[in-house]
């Protein structure tokens, strides 16, 4: 279940997406700050009975998600604005298809290195890129399905320069494409503010897709 600190997404009844983080746990509430739009990272507002999706990551990297009710708002003099939705049962958790978490094409460059299994560590590019995974090309196949391992790539940052992000990815599926196979890894391990980046980033290139057209799932 959650815990003080985690890095929560929330979507409201607008389908504004964005980001907060949990501030504290009890018996009943879960309270967590107020969400920053993740395309454009602008605090936006929740009110009082309204209803809201909470995602959140545990166990691997899986992610998770279920309804919730925004009882109660406070005007914290520490934290700021801050709500509080129920805890819910553990049956109203639901375990999140990856595929629903928004991925778009994204030809990054990608360095993979051994953890448990051995190999010779190598450079490659990715095909497309979500806050729960990345999917690359490879010219030979070094590793086996569930096979973890470290991956790091280099992520475009606003000012044009990049981010550094090493992660660990748990491979998960292998397509065949000719002489070169598809490999898809699940992230198990990455830090909050890598996730972040990697959200923003998916979601800035969704807006940029769809000013030019481009529809950024196919």
């Amino acid at each position: 279940m959650m815990q003080t600190g985690d890095l929560v997404m929330v979507t409201n009844s607008e389908e504004k997406q964005g980001r907060t983080k949990v501030t504290a746990v009890t018996n009943r509430l879960i309270w967590i700050e107020a969400p920053s739009e993740v395309s454009t990272l602008k605090t936006f507002i929740l009110s009082e009975n309204e209803h809201i999706q909470v995602y959140f990551f545990k166990e691997k990297g899986r992610l998770f998600g279920f309804e919730a009710e925004i009882v109660e708002r406070q005007n914290d003099p520490l934290r700021g604005q801050r709500y509080a939705i129920r805890r819910p049962s553990e049956e109203k958790i639901e375990h999140v298809q990856r595929r629903q978490f928004l991925r778009v094409p994204q030809l990054l460059d990608v360095a993979l290195h051994p953890r448990k299994k051995k190999f010779d560590p190598f450079t490659t590019v990715s095909l497309d890129l979500s806050a729960g995974g990345i999917l690359i090309l490879a010219n030979h196949l070094p590793l086996e399905l569930k096979d973890e391992i470290e991956l790091t790539f280099l992520l475009p940052s606003d000012n044009g320069g990049t981010h550094t992000l090493d992660v660990v990815g748990e491979l998960v599926r292998i397509d065949r494409r000719e002489a070169r196979y598809e490999l898809a890894f699940q992230f198990t391990e990455i830090h909050d503010r890598s996730r972040e980046l990697v959200l923003r980033h998916c979601y800035q290139a969704q807006m940029k897709n769809s000013r030019s057209g481009r529809n950024p799932f196919t």
